[in-house]
């Protein structure tokens, strides 16, 4: 499972919307949410020892945009 998290301003979630729905598209199961200010990130949920984790997976920097896109996501799951 997945999550977005994007900073409640105008421009976040359109963002935050348009990208889970190309991943629920693909299979992915992801779910947004409204984050902290400035906030575009997506997480991972892992399982450790039976207790479920959200894990930062992608969030701007080297390589990687703000607004990020599924083009950048299969990047990354494909360790380029």
């Amino acid at each position: 499972m997945w999550k977005i998290k994007y900073c409640g301003s105008w421009n976040y979630k359109p963002q935050a919307e348009s990208l889970s729905a190309k991943m629920n598209e693909l299979g992915f199961n992801v779910v947004i949410e409204e984050g902290s200010t400035g906030q575009f990130e997506l997480y991972r949920l892992e399982t450790v020892e039976n207790s479920d984790y959200w894990t930062s997976y992608m969030t701007e920097g080297t390589n990687i945009p703000k607004f990020f896109t599924l083009a950048d996501v299969e990047k990354k799951l494909a360790g380029r």
